[in-house]
């Protein structure tokens, strides 16, 4: 279960819709956080968490059951309440612990909260951040990012604002987990970059190495989740409104791959089919010949040093085709070198 969903399963406790075995889960989170607890608070903070507390238990049992005249129902609000008032409790004291900033430099703020530190970078560049695992993370300028002092065993959780591009260690025991409000990106070891800025329509997603599952995080079914798995060079939008997930390839495609020596580019009098493929292996993108008359076409061009879109119009300028994209993959057509 991840922070996401165990946070769901917090709010439908506090509604009173979970099952036995939900409760069972919430009650043994609840006692392991009393016994490893090592938070300490002074006088004033205790008392202002004291008197929230309990407004919120009144307004939410008695306060609106006054005409109650049941013993047994009494009981089980007071029950409710009880229970309430020690998961209110742990989740207003992390709140209020969460919303203590300390400048540790002009322009950026590293806050320590017992176990969370979170980051934020206010410079005019992007400030680079390695993480306990060897992880390293290059902080886009407005963007914030929060996450555990020491990571667990089983899992690694971020929580991103604004835009970053992590250089993830690997390890297969304990996913790397970036959580960006309604979308989850998920993987062992790579290198990605996300855009999730709170006044923006979508969030982004682009592989630069490995592989990256990308999820909604609310999604009602947990192994049927709406997402899409994403290789080198593609991105995804994730629509906020309407929930979309859309694939495509990112805007400057970078040919991929520990390369020991400069790939070629230089082809003399080389069939069509074979210059596809080199450019496919090259940067890891489907390429795909729509009319089988192009395959027939020979090219002698030198496509060094360019983007993979220019090598793609400079080919089929050569051979009478066009080229399109369609989701992560290219398509050429036309009626080719008759």
């Amino acid at each position: 279960m991840n922070q996401h969903e165990f946070d769901k399963l917090l709010e439908k406790y506090l509604a009173g819709e979970c099952n036995s075995e939900e409760e069972q889960l919430i009650w043994e989170w609840q006692d392991n956080m009393l016994k490893n607890s090592q938070l300490s608070l002074n006088p004033d903070e205790k008392e202002a968490i004291k008197k929230r507390l309990w407004n919120r238990i009144y307004s939410n049992t008695i306060g609106q059951e006054e005409g109650i005249s049941s013993p047994k129902l009494a009981i089980t609000l007071f029950k409710w309440g009880i229970a309430a008032a020690v998961l209110l409790g742990l989740v207003n004291l992390f709140l209020l612990l969460r919303n203590k900033d300390s400048d540790l430099a002009a322009n950026t703020v590293n806050t320590t909260l017992a176990t969370d530190i979170e980051i934020k970078n206010t410079s005019l560049t992007e400030n680079e951040i390695k993480l306990e695992d060897g992880t390293i993370v290059r902080l886009k300028t407005n963007s914030s990012i929060s996450y555990p002092k020491h990571f667990g065993t089983h899992v690694r959780n971020v929580y991103l604002k604004g835009e970053a591009f992590f250089k993830v260690k690997r390890n297969p025991n304990a996913p790397f987990i970036v959580h960006t409000g309604d979308l989850v990106t998920e993987v062992l070891g790579t290198s990605f970059n996300v855009k999730s800025y709170d006044n923006a329509k979508a969030i982004e997603v682009s592989v630069t190495s490995g592989r990256v599952s990308v999820y909604e995080a609310s999604s009602p079914v947990a192994d049927k989740k709406n997402g899409v798995i994403l290789t080198p060079n593609q991105k995804v939008i994730f629509d906020k409104s309407s929930k979309k997930i859309i694939q495509g390839i990112v805007e400057n495609p970078l040919v991929i791959g520990q390369q020991m020596n400069k790939i070629d580019f230089v082809f003399e009098d080389t069939m069509l089919p074979q210059v596809l493929q080199k450019l496919k292996n090259s940067y890891g993108i489907e390429i795909i010949i729509e009319n089988q008359d192009l395959a027939q076409c020979a090219l002698t061009a030198d496509l060094n040093d360019l983007p993979l879109t220019t090598q793609l119009e400079l080919i089929c300028r050569s051979i009478n085709a066009r080229f399109e994209q369609r989701g992560t993959s290219f398509f050429i057509s036309g009626e080719g070198c008759k």
